[in-house]
């Protein structure tokens, strides 16, 4: 797919398609990195999105990490 460069202020930007949007996920922010000359875009997802699934392999290591501290 081909997209022009459109001039925003001093900077460029690119319209998506609302397809490609709906597709990919993007809410109202979105990831851009920028790999060997290429842009990536990828949704964002908050820290806390499944931080369960995430620390899961660290925390499996230790017994007992879901409960409650007791002081």
């Amino acid at each position: 797919m081909i997209v022009k460069l459109t001039k925003i202020g001093n900077s460029h930007g690119i319209r998506l398609p609302k397809n490609v949007i709906a597709e990919c996920g993007f809410q109202s922010e979105i990831n851009l990195t920028v790999e060997q000359k290429r842009v990536i875009l990828t949704a964002h997802t908050h820290e806390r999105f499944n931080w369960r699934e995430r620390i899961h392999p660290v925390a499996s290591e230790q017994q007992g990490w879901e409960t409650e501290w007791i002081w």
